[in-house]
């Protein structure tokens, strides 16, 4: 079974989590694709798909966006996840956040068989005007839970191992 994992990323801390998912399944013995979303064309090749995008002011990236489109084009009936990271602060990390409209409306038809929210990262070096500011009022930090991470992976895999056998 080849599953695709896929990432939209700004400062690559989705990145991260997206590479410990495909880390995870590769130890559970399943033949696993990394890839940045925006590198994705053809994602009807995978036999299952966990897709995750940063969320900034309720926005997937636009190279997930892009993917979930390519996914209902192909009209793509195998298992799909999702997940998105950016809750920051002790209180809010670990916190669910509904999933973006657009990306409510593009999964419609999609075999999505789990959605989660991970806890974000802000780095102190972080680029642009809002990540500034946000690092002035004292919001850099890492609330990222890996452990977390793996068992939501886990979870991923024993369903597709009930799925191939």
């Amino acid at each position: 079974m080849h599953v695709l994992i896929a990432y939209g990323t700004k400062m690559g801390g989705t990145k991260e989590i997206a590479k410990r998912i495909a880390e995870t399944l590769s130890a559970e013995k399943f033949a696993v694709t990394l890839r940045d979303a925006k590198e994705m064309t053809h994602p009807e090749e995978f036999d299952a798909v966990v897709l995750g995008s940063a969320i900034y002011a309720m926005r997937w990236r636009r190279p997930a966006i892009r993917l979930l489109k390519n996914l209902n084009r192909a009209e793509f009936t195998r298992p799909v996840w999702l997940f998105h990271t950016g809750p920051l602060g002790d209180d809010e990390a670990n916190d669910p956040q509904d999933f973006p409209p657009n990306v409510e409306k593009l999964t419609a038809g999609l075999d999505v068989r789990g959605r989660i929210t991970f806890g974000g990262r802000l780095p102190e070096n972080a680029t642009g005007f809002i990540a500034r500011s946000m690092v002035k009022q004292g919001r850099s930090g890492d609330w990222r839970d890996f452990s977390e991470v793996e068992v939501w992976a886990k979870e991923i895999a024993r369903v597709l191992g009930q799925t191939k056998a």
